[in-house]
């Protein structure tokens, strides 16, 4: 970075007998920016509850508990209609969701700090293969986060609707977690798109353990980290 200092400039004579000493002037001296980055990390986590509703309390102990700072829940089974059962999650944080429209289970959402700032993403498009919720924390450190939830079965349009969500997030440099339940075995030769899609939107693979007790490793991985840094 260049400053403009002023200067005078005289011709030199041949009668100089004495040199001046010379002088700082502090008038000239500026200070320069300098570029700092400094990485956040948070502990977060993902949980197959199986219903929220009679589990509340239970829920937000555990998150206290292992200290997360997001805790992604699937399978809430909260009724659009329901509004104990939020409230009861959002006792000293809040507790961002969407329910199942229609029919029994389903359900994702989000446990967040109360003093962290964010906002919903509205759905780009109708789902018909899984379940999601979406955020874009603002504080204290600017990333996208989804929970999804993947009934089990034939994967249907799942890679073409998880294509078309994965793309509705701008590339501007902001990180994208990703956490879901999939039911999907990702070892198997079957799962070999779905690696390809998610490796596509430079999404890593975050091992995890099991989401809920019935589940046998090595089968969801269900954390997926966009390599970029969170800052």
């Amino acid at each position: 970075m260049c400053f403009q200092i002023h200067t005078v400039i005289t011709s030199r004579t041949q009668t100089v007998t004495r040199r001046r000493p010379r002088m700082a002037n502090a008038n000239n001296l500026r200070t320069l920016s300098t570029s700092s980055t400094t990485s956040i990390t948070f502990p977060i986590g993902l949980w197959n509850c199986q219903s929220a509703v009679n589990k509340a309390d239970f829920i937000t102990a555990i998150a206290k508990h292992s200290g997360l700072s997001l805790l992604a829940l699937t399978e809430t089974w909260i009724k659009p209609e329901d509004t104990a059962t939020p409230a009861a999650l959002s006792n000293n944080c809040t507790f961002s969701h969407s329910p199942r429209i229609s029919g029994r289970g389903g359900g994702t959402g989000l446990l967040i700090p109360n003093d962290w700032k964010f906002k919903q993403l509205a759905p780009s498009c109708n789902n018909t293969a899984f379940e999601f919720h979406a955020v874009t924390v603002i504080y204290p450190v600017k990333t996208h986060v989804v929970v999804i939830y993947r009934p089990p079965g034939h994967l249907g349009l799942f890679l073409e609707e998880l294509d078309t969500l994965l793309s509705s997030f701008p590339e501007d440099g902001t990180p994208l977690v990703v956490l879901g339940d999939f039911n999907i075995h990702l070892e198997k030769p079957q799962a070999a798109d779905f690696n390809n899609l998610t490796a596509s939107f430079d999404l890593k693979r975050v091992p995890t353990s099991a989401t809920h007790k019935s589940e046998q490793p090595p089968g969801q991985q269900p954390v997926w980290v966009q390599e970029r840094s969170f800052h």
